[in-house]
């Protein structure tokens, strides 16, 4: 065998030996065994297609979020109508019981118009600059706070919550603050009409009754019972996702995991064996004509 052989075969060893190292470093560096396609094509597969699963399933963790969001912030507005509302109901009894003077009814009146502001601000609300109230339009006051004319076109905001399953998460609010049944006016011009008839002191003849303030109670009500229902099955989902996104990162660690303690016991192994087999070389492979002829 030549010293020209000696020496190739020596650097051969070498390469195989520092590349082997590399690998080691970069596997523990990484946190994955599998740095390019070609090292195990059919890992890689099944790698490639669990990343696009988990990809579905963080996306459709975030709408689970935004979800929750629109549900949270619906849900308090509609409780602080009810609770303006009921509030508005005990003033007109108040009202009506004709112990009052007219001042008093004026006081009254003035409540109940601070009442309808705060419900105005209510139907209002935004969600990430979007009233929720206003259907799928993105609008951002689904009522005019001087004409009470409705932005709500009646749409409905959908997110997916999970793999062809989509989620309603807006309560329109024409349902709850707009016409109602063969009315021509809002809520909100009930209210002022309301007001307008306490102060004058036709509490009795007003158009606006207990019985109508209990059935826009009853809307407001049913619209939070909605929003509950879509909660419980927001939780289920949630739940579901986040299960399925344990088991598929679990899959993904074993496709192209990588043991840490094994890989660096390895990995020192290896650099043990580089440093060794440099030394050898150094003393094998004589570095000159004179150095072979000697």
């Amino acid at each position: 065998m030549t010293q020209r052989s000696i020496a190739n075969q020596a650097l051969t060893n070498l390469q195989y030996t520092q590349s082997r190292t590399a690998k080691l470093q970069e596997q523990i560096t990484s946190g994955t065994s599998l740095s390019k396609g070609s090292d195990d094509s059919v890992r890689a597969a099944a790698a490639l297609r669990l990343n696009d699963q988990i990809a579905v399933n963080t996306e459709n963790s975030r709408n689970l979020t935004e979800a929750r969001g629109w549900m949270t912030t619906q849900e308090p507005a509609l409780q602080s109508t009810t609770d303006s509302l009921q509030f508005i109901r005990g003033l007109v009894v108040q009202a009506g019981n004709g112990a009052l003077d007219s001042n008093g009814l004026k006081a009254i009146a003035k409540q109940i118009t601070e009442a309808k502001n705060s419900i105005l601000g209510d139907a209002n609300t935004q969600f990430q600059g979007r009233a929720v109230f206003a259907g799928s339009s993105a609008t951002t006051a689904a009522f005019d706070p001087t004409t009470y004319a409705s932005g709500d076109d009646s749409g409905t905001v959908q997110r997916e919550i999970s793999p062809g399953v989509k989620m309603t998460v807006n309560v329109n609010g024409n349902s709850v603050y707009g016409v109602q049944g063969a009315g021509t006016t809002s809520l909100f011009a009930e209210l002022d009409t309301l007001a307008a008839d306490v102060a004058a002191g036709n509490v009795a003849t007003s158009s606006v009754t207990l019985s109508s303030i209990d059935s826009r109670i009853n809307l407001a009500t049913n619209a939070m019972a909605t929003i509950g229902a879509r909660t419980n099955q927001l939780d289920h989902a949630e739940d579901v996702n986040s299960g399925q996104l344990q088991y598929l990162q679990s899959q993904l660690d074993d496709v192209q995991g990588v043991d840490p303690a094994k890989a660096y016991l390895e990995f020192t192994q290896q650099n043990v064996a580089y440093q060794a087999a440099l030394q050898v070389t150094a003393k094998t492979v004589q570095t000159s004509l004179l150095d072979f002829l000697r």
